[in-house]
């Protein structure tokens, strides 16, 4: 097994290889998903490198491959050029690890600016009620989950829903 980085070792590693600072986003998904130098086949055989990269994103950078799912979450999320950074981020690194794509019903929520629900829901995972699952895959789970709930709370407070105001009745 090639060497495996995690955390801030896998951010330094990747740092090193990209040639320049990681953007917040992109320090996040190294942080959770760890750096590979060397290919390998994960826990499923698939042959992966780098940054969790698989298929089509063997052959290319981090950044390239960290953009395609930045893409894809903007078409799952009508309205994330709206959404504070930390749910952009919780939100990619979801994407990048194939959970958000996996909860239809939770996407329906947030695009319902229905952040309460879609916390609710994406904690209805099959992978987090597992209790075979590891810790690192579950605190990935909760942190987007506490993330959705965080703009749910702010919604509550502020009254403001996509960027519009609404008036609150009590």
């Amino acid at each position: 097994m090639p060497k495996v980085y995690h955390g801030a070792q896998a951010v330094d590693e990747v740092t090193k290889n990209v040639g320049r600072p990681l953007t917040p986003m992109e320090k996040r998904v190294v942080e959770v998903e760890g750096y590979v130098p060397e290919m390998y086949l994960d826990t499923k055989l698939v042959p992966t490198v780098g940054v969790g990269q698989t298929g089509e994103w063997v052959d290319k950078t981090f950044p390239e491959a960290l953009q395609h799912h930045v893409d894809r979450v903007k078409r799952r999320v009508k309205t994330y050029d709206d959404l504070p950074d930390y749910l952009k981020t919780e939100l990619v690194q979801s994407e990048y690890r194939g959970d958000l794509g996996g909860s239809p019903t939770a996407l329906k929520h947030i695009n319902a600016g229905n952040f309460g629900a879609a916390a609710a829901e994406f904690l209805n995972h099959s992978e987090y009620n597992d209790p075979n699952t590891s810790s690192g895959i579950k605190d990935r789970i909760r942190s987007t989950a506490r993330a959705l709930w965080r703009r749910h709370n702010e919604q509550q407070t502020t009254g403001i829903y996509y960027g519009r105001n609404y008036q609150r009745t009590s």
